[in-house]
């Protein structure tokens, strides 16, 4: 497994080695410190099988004694504080517990030692979606984003019916492992409702990460949360695997026009991602059911209740200023737009318009040598530094030879993307496409290798974070079951 590389406080951290639970569980690596807690990889010393292990601290008041081991305090006035959030911790892992699910990591053994709270549970061997998306150059397709969507729809559907609400969904609480299966992890910020309609809660406050926390979550309004602020965040998530964009925020929403897809992101993805990511939570499905009953019917771009009603958008979009007039007209001609009728009659009305176009070019024929002057200047000709938007990749300068269309066509192409993503390599028509390619990322990651439609294709990708490398080929610009990893000594991590 490839772990991204991460600097840890090591007083806040227990040393490498640590043994607990009379040495049944040795603490083998550090996986995440947070603000309640630390997360290591543990070596289960009876069942000889690693696991991942929680152990509560609350970074800011807690500390340790000079043993390195004991947690207490810094403040004694705090100590309450800190006994009522262990308590919470206790309820978090009983919460998990009771979750079992293939696309939910589940808890194991819970107790509390060294003055603290800790709780065993799945060790998941993967790689973190957002980490993923952020090597990729290109979106995931339209259908392996529904695949993942719909494998952490089912780990919700699982987690809602105990009434609880994750509260902090995010690609990087989604865990890819090596057979392509997402796992929803990080329940520390998640809510419960209790038989009497109270709410039990693993921290004082919700917890939100900004792009995917609606209204009522960023308000820290409890008695407006439900299913609906979870499938904000899924839906959030869905436009982040779309577009490698980071999803927009509440107040770009509200303004109208906040989410642009790729070309080939059908109609129906797009409602949902609209829908799912409604600012008024009334608009949005209130359940995992409503969701799963939208993906089930097949799309009808002419059913009215599919689109509109009256002048407000419903259903599967976001909804609208009825008080502006300009919105409003927009939302009529969009749904003009999605009337088969209306298209034709567009698409008549353009053949019209080009019919009349060539037959006023035919009937004034160029001068021979006219036309071989523009038939000359079609030719390939070099450029450095040209903007040329490159689909599905971005925006960048490129530097090397068009084709007769002014498309990148150059088997020694340079493009210096915005974001500071650099390749070279061949191009072929505007496409990323041959052997001998370099892909350089801002974090110092390289590929090298063949690419294929803009992806990466059979090569090597290596971190410089830790210097590991992955040889083999890819599938869908990832790396495959037909390749290995190795660390930056060169030995196969499994």
């Amino acid at each position: 497994m490839k772990e991204e590389a991460k600097t840890f406080n090591n007083e806040q951290m227990l040393c490498l080695g640590t043994t607990l639970q009379g040495g049944k569980y040795r603490i083998e690596r550090y996986l995440a410190c947070g603000g309640f807690g630390n997360t290591y990889v543990v070596f289960n010393t009876v069942f000889e099988e690693l696991f991942a292990m929680k152990e509560f601290f609350m970074k800011g008041v807690s500390a340790r004694d000079a043993d390195n081991t004991t947690v207490c305090v810094f403040n004694t006035a705090d100590g309450d504080h800190f006994a009522e959030q262990k308590e919470k911790f206790k309820k978090e892992a009983q919460r998990l517990r009771k979750l079992r699910d293939k696309h939910l990591v589940f808890v194991h053994d819970f107790f509390e030692e060294n003055g603290t709270a800790y709780y065993v549970m799945d060790y998941v061997k993967g790689e973190s979606l957002s980490a993923i998306l952020k090597k990729r150059t290109s979106p995931f397709t339209e259908a392996e984003s529904l695949d993942v969507f719909c494998q952490v729809l089912d780990a919700l559907a699982v987690v809602h019916e105990k009434n609880i609400w994750h509260l902090d969904l995010k690609p990087g609480n989604i865990i890819i492992d090596h057979n392509g299966t997402a796992i929803v992890i990080d329940f520390g910020a998640s809510k419960q409702l209790s038989d009497v309609g109270s709410y039990t809660m693993t921290t004082t406050s919700m917890a939100y990460t900004k792009g995917y926390a609606p209204s009522e979550q960023i308000d820290q309004d409890l008695s407006l949360i439900g299913p609906w602020t979870d499938l904000y965040a899924l839906g959030a998530t869905l436009y982040n695997m779309l577009t490698l964009q980071k999803p927009p925020s509440i107040s770009e929403i509200n303004d109208g026009d906040a989410f642009a897809f790729p070309d080939d992101v059908s109609e129906k993805t797009r409602h949902l991602v609209c829908w799912l990511m409604s600012p008024n939570r009334k608009n949005r499905p209130q359940s995992v059911a409503e969701v799963r009953e939208y993906l089930a019917v097949p799309f009808s771009a002419d059913a009215e209740s599919q689109t509109f009603d009256d002048d407000t958008l419903v259903g599967p979009h976001a909804p609208q200023d009825e008080g502006s007039t300009g919105r409003k007209c927009v939302n009529i001609l969009k749904c003009l737009f999605r009337k088969k009728w209306f298209k034709a009659l567009l698409a008549l009305l353009l053949l019209l318009a080009v019919g009349v176009a060539v037959s006023r070019y035919v009937s004034k024929p160029e001068p021979q040598s006219a036309q071989s002057a523009a038939q000359k200047s079609a030719a390939v000709k070099s450029v450095q530094g040209m903007e040329y938007e490159f689909k599905g990749i971005g925006k960048g300068k490129y530097t090397g030879k068009l084709d007769k269309k002014n498309k990148p066509h150059d088997a020694q192409a340079v493009v210096a993307f915005d974001d500071g993503r650099r390749y070279e390599g061949p191009l072929a028509h505007g496409v990323m496409e041959g052997k001998k390619a370099k892909f350089t990322f801002p974090n110092g990651d390289i590929y090298e290798g063949s690419v294929k439609g803009n992806y990466f294709d059979e090569g090597r990708y290596t971190s410089k974070a830790d210097g590991s490398y992955f040889v083999g080929k890819f599938k869908a610009g990832q790396p495959s079951s037909s390749g290995v990893w190795y660390d930056k000594s060169g030995k196969v991590i499994q």
